[in-house]
């Protein structure tokens, strides 16, 4: 009733684009937080064994406990060590945009947090029954520095926008081969550097568009869709630190 991120499997199951690609990202060895995809066939048993009801305006949970054990001692769906995000992850309709973010951090070891962000999931659908209704769930990265980053294979550089700073982007020089990051790079943006080259190898050609959290130690790759149309690519002042 769900699948792990990094399991390989979220193609099979017909899971929209973000989440199967998050999916795909865990499982070629990039640093994707733990998460998962509760899918639509929770929802399904949910409803036909009581545990959710339908009204035709919105889903509810009426004892956020026992759904909640359900959940994990049924399902077995792992307990997660930090709060998490969640969206609404598209079905195998075109769903190339990144998907809808439901809640901010939510404490999913709560049963009531959790029952309450899974509602807003399912009845984010309610006007259309054969939606499916599959719910990303991603732990938050504890970030010192975090952004936004728009990749192309062969650029020169990549653009960033830092969620501190977003009216100033600025343009990293993309890494080849076994290139290594350039010394005088702040430490965030050389573990960047190496993410984004990793996630070119891993998803080819293509204008990414990459959300990354930095933690101090780890550059994280925490939500990966396809950019409208390539960015401006002129190159901007780096900065120092941030």
């Amino acid at each position: 009733m769900f699948i792990w991120l990094g399991a390989g499997r979220a193609r099979r199951y017909h899971i929209g684009p973000p989440a199967c690609w998050l999916d795909q990202a865990a499982n070629a060895g990039l640093p994707v937080p733990a998460g998962a995809v509760l899918l639509d066939t929770f929802f399904r048993f949910s409803l036909s064994s009581g545990l959710a009801q339908a009204n035709g305006h919105g889903v509810a949970i009426a004892d956020p406990e026992l759904w909640h054990n359900t959940l994990h001692l049924s399902a077995h769906l792992p307990r997660f060590r930090r709060p998490v995000a969640v969206y609404a992850a598209a079905g195998a309709e075109p769903a190339a945009a990144l998907p809808t973010a439901i809640r901010g951090a939510v404490e999913f070891n709560d049963p009531l947090a959790a029952a309450r962000a899974i509602e807003a999931v399912w009845s984010s659908a309610a006007e259309n029954e054969s939606l499916r209704r599959d719910a990303l769930i991603v732990e938050t990265v504890a970030a010192t520095t975090a952004g936004m980053a728009t990749t192309i294979v062969g650029a020169p550089d990549d653009q960033i926008t830092l969620s501190a700073t977003p009216d100033t982007p600025f343009a990293l020089p993309q890494l080849s081969g076994r290139g290594r990051p350039a010394p005088d790079q702040p430490p965030y943006a050389r573990r960047l550097q190496q993410l984004l080259r990793g996630a070119r190898r891993t998803f080819g050609p293509g204008a990414w568009r990459i959300a990354w959290a930095d933690d101090g130690q780890i550059c994280w790759l925490c939500l990966l869709y396809t950019s409208p149309s390539p960015r401006d690519r002129t190159r901007s002042r780096m900065p120092s630190s941030a």
